[in-house]
């Protein structure tokens, strides 16, 4: 598989802190990569780089060769087809889980017109397949205010699927399910594969190890270490950066 995205040398600095430095970094078409590591290790800046948030100090991003560096989100999201869900559901929540859906799809259209002028049988058609595949086939018609904590962030990243996007970035996806959400969230992300690439941000070192393929550790703005996760759990290195950062009790859990 080709490479779809590269940075060369990518720094960023807020008031004299360096929250990345020379962060040379890659990820393969139709790759699933999952990046660890410690609070303040630089992953939430490098998406925000790479989606246009943050401007970088220094270096360069190119995404299928073009150089997209200091591009504006939206043009990184509508141009480039770069898809980011960030940690918490962000919502239509008076709308149905099938109305959101088709909101989030990219077309010449209004909000307006998308409700009140009907959705194309195509858009209908892929709204459907996507509630398949979240597992929200059976509560379209729900509010998103009315729907479970897990469920409201299966439909953000099918509005994300909706958007059709070449790069899906997803931030903590788990974070708050339960342990059986967890899973399901896993199995819904497995399936993406097979031609989807996607970069995950992830603490949750269990649902690390149901949907790793290649994991990236980063520490203090740099990459400590990557390759398989029984190669980098295994690593002493990242076991002594992880057990000697934040709290004690929650990353001896993480690896345990």
């Amino acid at each position: 598989m080709d490479e779809i995205l590269r940075t060369e040398g990518l720094s960023v600095c807020f008031g004299g802190f360096w929250a990345l430095r020379g962060m040379d970094f890659s990820v393969r078409r139709g790759e699933l990569r999952v990046i660890i590591g410690p609070n303040g290790a630089g992953k939430t800046t490098l998406m925000d780089l790479i989606t246009g948030r943050t401007k970088p100090t220094e270096g360069r991003i190119f995404f299928e060769g073009h150089d997209i560096t200091g591009k504006n989100p939206h043009e990184i999201s509508s141009l480039y087809g770069i898809g980011r869900k960030f940690q918490g559901p962000n919502l239509f929540e008076n709308m149905t889980a099938a109305e959101n859906l088709l909101l989030a799809e990219p077309a010449e259209r209004t909000v307006f017109s998308s409700l009140f002028r009907g959705a194309s049988a195509d858009s209908l058609k892929r709204a459907g397949a996507v509630l398949q595949k979240i597992g929200l086939d059976g509560k379209k018609s729900r509010r998103a205010c009315e729907l479970s904590h897990g469920e409201r962030q299966w439909l953000e990243i099918g509005m994300l699927m909706m958007q059709k996007p070449k790069l899906m970035i997803l931030d903590e996806p788990t974070a708050g399910m339960t342990e059986d959400e967890t899973f399901r969230t896993g199995v819904m992300i497995r399936q993406l594969l097979g031609g989807q690439t996607v970069i995950i941000v992830e603490h949750d070192m269990k649902f690390v190890r149901q949907i790793a393929e290649k994991v990236t550790v980063f520490h203090m703005g740099h990459i400590l270490a990557e390759g398989p996760i029984n190669v980098i759990e295994n690593n002493p290195e990242v076991v002594r950066v992880y057990l000697k950062s934040g709290s004690e009790g929650e990353e001896k859990s993480a690896f345990s």
